[in-house]
């Protein structure tokens, strides 16, 4: 069965086989590459590479993956090199990740407590302003798909961090945390006054981000309180409820999972796509490198083993398992 793991524990076993059995390489180096699922930051990942291309792995389509590795690696250390000045200046630009929710409110909204309720994280949780001063990240996995969720510092009325606001513009999704309906109401109207509209329709084909920062733009968000009402703009969830948060972040996101299914149970992690994207059977097997595919049997989303036959111009759904012949 796929799990979802957090980072500390595939250092854990990443680390155990290293020192254990350095003669397995190939294992080795797939749990290492799970890794790369957690990292938040460009050094972190850096940091993995470098260890990824450590290693020797003797599976032809791991040293496939170590050169493309090497090449990514080589990317990132000139990008890092030419930043380093600039640092100090813009520490948003070093954060990047595939499916990311930025958490904003005033102080003592709820975005710390959030961030403890969904990854069990002990970050410090204060009544004083300004406890978080610099963006804070984090990992939460749910149905298998790993999300950032980055906390940034506060929101106040006359906020002119501008480099704060282009991270929350181009951001994936908007997590609002509030008190009461005042005190969102004021975040709504420091976002709007960059131009930043919020919106519960899931965004399409990635429009909403990296738009010029004169033009308005809508962007997907939810609100997380203590108190649950009804909300035009968007949906309000409970703070309390990693679940809730979950599905929502899901929804917004607009994710697709897809399993290959082998033996009775999944094999491996599932591939991430949009659900605007229309995946096929053939589709699927050739992002798993396969070439000489006949159909496939299909499993649904809940542990069942009644599959049934398709063909390669099968579109594939959110959960499905896949089982090839």
């Amino acid at each position: 069965m796929c799990e979802a793991l957090n980072n500390n524990t595939f250092k854990y076993y990443s680390n155990f086989v290293i020192v254990t059995n350095m003669k397995n390489q190939n294992i080795a180096f797939r749990l290492k590459k799970r890794e790369l699922d957690y990292v938040s930051t460009e050094q972190e990942r850096i940091k993995l590479l470098e260890e990824l291309v450590r290693l020797n792995p003797r599976d032809a389509r791991d040293l496939g993956l170590r050169t493309k590795f090497k090449k990514e690696l080589a990317i990132l250390k000139k990008k890092s090199f030419t930043k380093k000045g600039q640092l100090s200046q813009n520490i948003y630009s070093l954060i990047r990740y595939s499916r990311q929710v930025v958490i904003i409110g005033e102080f003592n909204s709820g975005k710390s407590t959030l961030v403890h309720n969904l990854t069990g994280r002990d970050i410090k949780i204060s009544e004083v302003p300004f406890t978080t001063y610099k963006p804070e990240v984090s990992i939460f996995a749910y149905n298998d798909v790993p999300i950032q969720f980055v906390e940034v510092p506060a929101l106040y009325s006359g906020d002119n961090d501008r480099n704060k606001m282009s991270f929350i513009r181009n951001s994936d999704v908007i997590c609002i945390t509030a008190k009461n309906e005042n005190e969102l109401r004021s975040v709504v109207s420091t976002l709007e006054d960059y131009l930043i509209i919020i919106s519960r329709e899931v965004s399409e084909a990635k429009n909403h981000k990296y738009r010029p920062k004169d033009e308005i733009i809508e962007k997907p968000s939810f609100v997380a309180m203590w108190t649950k009402f009804d909300y035009e703009e968007c949906n309000v969830v409970d703070i309390n409820s990693p679940t809730d948060i979950g599905e929502e972040v899901y929804r917004l996101l607009n994710i697709m999972r897809i399993y290959c299914f082998k033996d009775g149970e999944t094999d491996g992690d599932p591939l991430i796509f949009s659900r605007n994207q229309e995946i096929t059977v053939e589709d699927f097997g050739k992002k798993l490198g396969l070439s000489k595919i006949k159909g496939a049997k299909i499993f649904g989303s809940s542990n069942t083993y009644d599959g049934r036959m398709v063909g390669l111009n099968y579109r594939l759904s959110d959960g499905e398992k896949v089982s090839f012949r």
